[in-house]
């Protein structure tokens, strides 16, 4: 019994072991991306990457990349299809497209002196602040200033595209937003 046993395991060991194919590189990039630990996947790219060889088709893969990064530089970019007359051309989208607040603002000054022309309050009791070179400000938060026209005030940029009103002898803020 003992025999049989052991020779029917030897069988299956030695058809199970002709089954086994090697892995190939997108197999393993597959293993490290089912990973949950961010660090231990980090490890198995790494891993993966530096032992680039030992996968099935590595070589072709590795070649095929090759050939698309030296191609892509001589690649011809589509012609944008003609436009018929009467119908509006949609612009192409700029390299700067979503990075509009990322704008240089260096050469921009960071505070401007003002002098109140009028101020009303809104429905929220928000002070809208109108100033002598023509701005409508608004107040954005509960901070309490007593204003008047006529009254020279100062307006400097914050951080994350925050605007501050503040009066000078006083150490208080406004937070404010540039209505027109």
């Amino acid at each position: 019994m003992k025999t049989r046993l052991l020779s029917l395991a030897t069988i299956l060991c030695a058809f199970g072991a002709f089954n086994v194919q090697a892995e190939t590189v997108a197999d393993a990039l597959e293993k490290c991306r089912n990973t949950d630990n961010s660090l231990k996947r980090l490890m198995c790219y790494d891993s993966v990457a530096k032992s680039l060889n030992k996968y099935e088709g590595s070589d072709a893969q590795i070649e095929q990349l090759q050939a698309y990064k030296s191609n892509n530089g001589n690649q011809m970019k589509p012609r944008p299809a003609p436009v018929a007359q009467g119908q509006v051309q949609a612009s192409e989208p700029k390299n700067d497209f979503g990075l509009e607040h990322k704008r240089d603002l260096s050469d921009e000054a960071s505070e401007i002196a003002v002098t109140i022309a009028s101020i009303k309050k809104n429905v929220r009791d928000k002070h809208v602040i109108t100033f002598s070179d023509g701005s409508v400000w608004q107040q954005t938060d509960g901070t309490y200033m007593k204003l008047k026209e006529g009254q020279s005030v100062a307006v400097e940029r914050g951080l994350l595209g925050a605007f501050f009103l503040s009066v000078e002898g006083l150490n208080k803020r406004m937070k404010v937003k540039r209505v027109k």
